[in-house]
């Protein structure tokens, strides 16, 4: 395996953030479960909601076993992506939480189809399905959400927080690594031409559900 090669799978996988051998990713799921079992509106959403985070827990298992592979032990690293730190005091915002983050996931972290490195392949697509699950059952609560006056006015309110932390899980858009990653054939794209296409995804997506998407540069921390 070549040098540079191996210190970009490492990096990769050291920041991403599912990784069961982090104590902060340990932290991360045991909020979401509290958040998914008090806030859901209805007993039959639980069962799915479980199934979301036993997937969750799995996919750190996978990462952590990758990274063993590749000659690195656990990992003590707090999550940088402020995403995972906002409040979530409401089903509205567990949506976006499921709706615009994991949906994140579905573009960056995720799309490892054709990755030169059989371990990452070999699990690619089972991760790439999940976090799609991931994203439409938020999308599907979104639109629950928004059926109420009193819901779509949240969700309005609430749209001016979650879509620019959304945008900046893409990182920023000079980043030498993402260009790097791109050319050994880590991702299939770079941070902001990801980043784009989400925006040209998701955007009309959550425009359809009445929510007035702010503009993609509007409270936005990385650029």
């Amino acid at each position: 395996m070549p040098e540079e090669f191996h210190e970009l799978l490492v990096r990769m996988l050291s920041h991403h953030l599912e990784n069961s051998t982090n104590p902060h990713y340990t932290d991360l799921l045991g909020k979401l479960w509290n958040r998914c079992m008090t806030l859901c509106p209805t007993e039959r959403l639980k069962t799915t909601f479980a199934k979301l985070m036993a997937q969750e827990v799995e996919h750190g298992v996978i990462t952590a076993r990758i990274l063993e592979g590749l000659g690195v032990g656990p990992i003590d690293a707090p999550i940088k992506q402020y995403l995972f730190h906002l409040p979530i005091d409401s089903f509205c915002d567990l949506a976006y939480f499921n709706g615009l983050g994991d949906r994140v996931g579905c573009y960056i972290g995720e799309t490892w189809e054709g990755v030169p490195y059989e371990p990452l392949l070999s699990v690619a697509e089972r991760l790439h399905k999940d976090e799609v699950f991931h994203a439409t059952f938020g999308m599907s609560n979104l639109k629950r959400i928004c059926s109420t006056p009193e819901g779509l006015d949240e969700a309005n309110q609430k749209i001016k927080i979650w879509w620019p932390a959304a945008l900046d899980m893409f990182g920023r858009s000079d980043s030498n690594f993402s260009d790097a990653y791109v050319r050994w054939g880590l991702r299939t794209k770079n941070n902001e031409d990801l980043r784009q296409q989400y925006v040209a995804d998701t955007r009309p997506m959550v425009e359809a559900l009445g929510i007035s998407v702010p503009a993609d540069t509007a409270n936005r921390r990385f650029l």
